[in-house]
């Protein structure tokens, strides 16, 4: 796209400044003010539509779909037929924007226009590839990727798309040889490699695919997508990709990576135990050394009970980055347990200094707050809660905290309900969420049922966290034998925190109720594997 020579001055000149500053402070605030600069001139100018679509083409970038969709819709209204080229970028934009939206006709439609306007352009080829694929009309996106190679005959866009096709169509050998032909020209390409791994994936290649991923981690281009590959597929194939990391790890066993993203895997699902081998191989062989290693090495041997040992890790991590309240918060849950338990004072004063570093940080307000609470000093609780709630309120834990304090223990009925209910208007993207705990307070028991069944059917079974909150609200309900029965399948999908199971008593979440029951105790009798390093 070609656009006039005094508009991208004007717009220059008056967005220098701005978005200099701007990108000083951030991604938000540049886009923010490129925003802005198109927004003035735009209101002054409303009929340039060159500027219009340029910016559609901006909110497109940010994200802003219905925004551009507008912004486009009104640049085809005021185009002229004379501006092909933004007739067709116009249309190419637009047919994006009903691929995101899901409207594959309406998609199908602008495609074939801006065909129509340049009928030799390879963006629409390839754009109409991928819209036949997603309909599933694998002839057409054979032609339309085959059409591009044939000019462009090292296109490893249109080999992987061409493998995918494949793939779809139970063709495995054709599939593997589109992907690996495009290894074979870019091997130093991570996308190559990522590409592979997802036709490997179609084909039900789970290993290979998790062995392709950690092939692409090496690329000096591959910016962390490779491991975020591998824990989106954990949570469907978790068996594969850590079998593929044992392979890594015996192959390279003096490269700490392997066996960092294998611990934070393993953390991700609360296998504590699975998690401390690695670190530990790490530690001791001084493969890496990160503030966040021995952070993580605490965390683990404070949730399987051997506390001495996450206290010396904990102050190994403190001295790592003594500026993070975190690693302070870490230790007063430590010392809070270590020896005969109940060490109230020396907790509070790890909490007192994390509260130097950063006095309005909520998490450790709500640390805080919480060992007031255990000691039943609730009045000096609530002001805590109340400056952790201003710092972050949208926080749904602090609300539900400070809440059932109001309601159990102040006798402030109204101020809990406003808490309860803030908490459902919040987003509700899985357990973490506590709407299910915020719906039990709010007497609404059988949508909080079905909130926790429904996560448990969308979160991955693996390590059984959605499992464990289904246990703990069923206890805060009263329903101790459903509880028990959310429990064992918890313990069954690997819940590895000894701590949160058999200790934690902390406001809200957790399974006191539940322990005084029979079969608690036999249900932690039969899972010890979960709480041992493995």
């Amino acid at each position: 796209m070609k656009f006039k020579k005094f508009l991208v001055l004007v717009l220059l000149a008056v967005a220098s400044c701005t978005i200099f500053n701007a990108a000083a402070q951030g991604d938000e605030k540049y886009n923010a003010a490129i925003m802005k600069v198109y927004n003035d001139y735009i209101a002054k100018n409303p009929n340039d539509y060159n500027t219009l679509f340029m910016r559609a083409n901006q909110n497109f970038l940010n994200h802003n779909y219905d925004d551009a969709m507008a912004d486009v819709n009104r640049t085809l209204e005021m185009a002229t037929s004379k501006d092909t080229e933004l007739l067709f970028d116009a249309y190419m934009l637009r047919a994006k924007l009903y691929d995101i939206k899901g409207n594959l006709d309406a998609e199908g439609k602008d495609i074939e226009k801006a065909a129509e306007i340049n009928p030799t352009s390879l963006a629409w080829v390839d754009l109409k590839g991928k819209w036949a694929y997603q309909r599933r009309d694998y002839d057409t996106a054979k032609q339309q990727f085959q059409a591009i190679l044939q000019q462009q005959p090292r296109n490893f866009d249109a080999m992987f798309l061409l493998g995918c096709v494949a793939a779809q169509e139970g063709k495995a050998e054709d599939a593997m040889s589109w992907v690996n032909q495009a290894v074979t020209l870019f091997p130093a390409e991570a996308q190559v490699y990522i590409n592979r791994a997802y036709v490997q994936e179609l084909l039900g290649k789970y290993r290979d695919a998790s062995d392709t991923y950690l092939i692409a981690m090496s690329s000096t281009d591959d910016n962390g997508t490779s491991i975020a590959q591998l824990f989106r597929l954990a949570d469907t194939h978790y068996d594969d990709v850590m079998a593929s990391l044992r392979g890594a790890t015996d192959d390279n066993p003096r490269v700490g990576i392997f066996y960092r993203v294998r611990s934070a895997i393993a953390l991700k699902y609360k296998h504590y135990g699975q998690a401390l081998r690695d670190l530990r191989v790490i530690t001791d062989n001084n493969l890496m050394e990160y503030g966040s290693i021995y952070s993580d090495e605490a965390n683990c041997l404070f949730q399987l009970g051997d506390y001495d040992q996450a206290y010396n890790f904990a102050n190994k991590a403190i001295a790592g980055d003594a500026t993070n309240p975190d690693g302070y918060i870490l230790r007063s849950l430590i010392e809070l347990r270590q020896g005969k338990g109940n060490n109230y004072n020396t907790a509070s004063q790890t909490l007192d200094q994390a509260l130097v570093l950063n006095p309005n940080y909520a998490p450790t307000l709500l640390a805080k707050a919480r060992l007031l609470i255990a000691q039943k000093k609730y009045k000096d609780a609530a002001p805590l809660l109340d400056k952790a709630v201003a710092a972050n309120p949208d926080n749904a834990e602090l609300l539900l905290v400070r809440g059932w304090l109001n309601k159990n223990h102040l006798k402030s009925a109204t101020a809990a309900k406003a808490d309860f209910e803030r908490v459902l208007t919040l987003p509700d993207e899985d357990v973490t969420s506590l709407r299910g705990f915020a719906l039990h307070e709010l007497g609404r028991d059988t949508e909080a049922t079905a909130w926790a069944d429904r996560h448990i059917k969308e979160m991955s079974a693996t390590g059984g966290e959605a499992y464990y909150y289904a246990a703990a609200l069923q206890a805060a309900m009263g329903n101790k034998a459903q509880g028990i029965k959310y429990l064992e399948s918890c313990l069954a999908n690997g819940y590895g925190g000894l701590y949160d199971i058999k200790f934690n008593d902390a406001p809200y979440v957790n399974l006191a109720p539940l322990r005084s029951e029979p079969a608690f105790n036999m249900l932690l009798s039969n899972s010890q594997l979960n709480f041992q390093e493995r």
